[in-house]
């Protein structure tokens, strides 16, 4: 989906999106009902706002212990492909509630869109704005809590 900003392979070497500290866990994706099916030999664990994700080992990674997802695979990526979470297909745009409101921000960790124009990315966000939206609506538990250092590209019902 952001293939005009972020290349897979720039993905591939990076991952930092398929792995967590015990601050971020909460930005692990959000395992659909239709999805989890699908899985049914994997095990699942539940945030404390209910939401199903993956049950991820942790392991050290340069020198820090992150909780990683079991469905990447080290040389290939993510075993789902185009099934993969739609978290996981946008990130690391984010689909955010901020004072009321759904807004699509920028997770600040990826390293590769920090070497991207903002004018760019914010062009990615906004064509990508209606399909996002619409997936908020069928699944909103992807909706976020709006963290600070996230920056807002487009904000539901404005104008752009």
């Amino acid at each position: 989906m952001l293939s005009d900003i972020l290349s897979k392979e720039e993905c591939a070497k990076c991952r930092i999106c398929c792995c967590f500290d015990d601050t971020d866990l909460w930005e692990a994706p959000v395992m659909t009902d239709e999805l989890a099916k699908e899985l049914e030999d994997t095990q699942f664990e539940y945030l404390e706002n209910g939401k199903r994700i993956l049950k991820m080992p942790k392991a050290m990674i340069g020198g820090e212990e992150l909780y990683c997802c079991n469905l990447l695979d080290k040389n290939k990526g993510c075993v789902l492909g185009d099934k993969k979470p739609f978290e996981c297909s946008i990130w690391p745009l984010r689909v955010m509630q901020l004072d009321g409101k759904r807004v699509i921000a920028l997770s600040p960790v990826c390293p590769v869109l920090q070497t991207r124009a903002v004018k760019d990315i914010a062009n990615v966000a906004k064509q990508l704005s209606k399909r996002i939206f619409e997936e908020a609506d069928k699944n909103p538990d992807i909706v976020k809590k709006y963290e600070a250092g996230y920056v807002i590209f487009v904000i539901e019902g404005v104008s752009q």
